[in-house]
């Protein structure tokens, strides 16, 4: 009798500690796209400690995927969209809950967007120009603004054909349409309209740019202009009141 009790202990011993083994945490949270919007059928996958578990989320964006506790690394895919991938160390096996997970609708094509409230608007390209004198060398702007309003701009910086979507300078415009110029004598002298932007990168070939300006004519130039410069495009857009 005695020696029944002891392996029926033994048993349920082991049982416990395999069902311990194999319980999970849980991940929960919402996929919105760069609108704010709720995105259903997002493919996520989250790779912990030799389990990969999969989820879906569902028409309110809303997900659930089962982790192990130690360095998770969730992805987020679905066509159209930029893929999001997202290091998380976590500890212990719980049930946590997340912020919005937002992932980006890729633009139809290459270029600057602005983000809108519910779409993208395209910035338009244009190009600079140079005017020369014995003493200084001039940049001028040529073509049509996007225009748009408000002060604090989202802007999506999409390549298609290159990953560096760094290489962009932006300058604001004077009321002859000059972005500035740089002065030969009687040292060699810079004097551009040059603004600041913040830059976060996306992926590879996306990044979102940052920018509050007061109203005005501004010009990002592919590139940076300097004393080699002498014509070039960019992106140009308007921003009124």
């Amino acid at each position: 009798m005695i020696k029944k009790i002891c392996i029926s202990m033994i048993v349920l011993f082991f049982v416990s500690k395999a069902s311990y083994a194999f319980e999970t945490g849980t991940l929960r949270g919402r996929v919105v796209d760069g609108f704010g919007k709720p995105i259903a059928l997002v493919n996520i996958e989250s790779l912990s400690d030799g389990l990969k578990s999969k989820a879906t989320s569902d028409s309110t964006g809303m997900f659930s995927v089962n982790y192990n506790a130690g360095n998770v690394k969730l992805t987020f895919t679905k066509e159209g969209y930029v893929p999001a991938y997202i290091p998380i160390p976590l500890d212990e096996k719980t049930d946590f809950s997340l912020d919005d997970i937002t992932i980006w609708k890729i633009p139809p094509h290459g270029g600057l967007f602005f983000v809108g409230e519910s779409d993208y608007l395209e910035m338009n390209k244009a190009e600079y120009y140079y005017e020369s004198s014995s003493k200084e060398r001039r940049f001028y702007v040529k073509g049509t603004p996007t225009v748009i309003k408000g002060r604090a701009l989202r802007i999506i910086d999409f390549q298609t054909d290159s990953p560096l979507v760094t290489g962009k300078t932006l300058y604001q415009l004077d009321s002859k349409g000059s972005v500035g110029s740089i002065i030969f004598y009687p040292s060699q002298k810079y004097i551009l309209n040059k603004e600041e932007d913040s830059y976060t990168k996306i992926a590879d070939n996306v990044g979102l740019r940052k920018l509050n300006l007061p109203p005005g004519r501004y010009f990002y130039c592919t590139g940076e202009i300097t004393i080699r410069s002498k014509v070039g495009y960019g992106f140009f857009f308007e921003i009124t009141s």
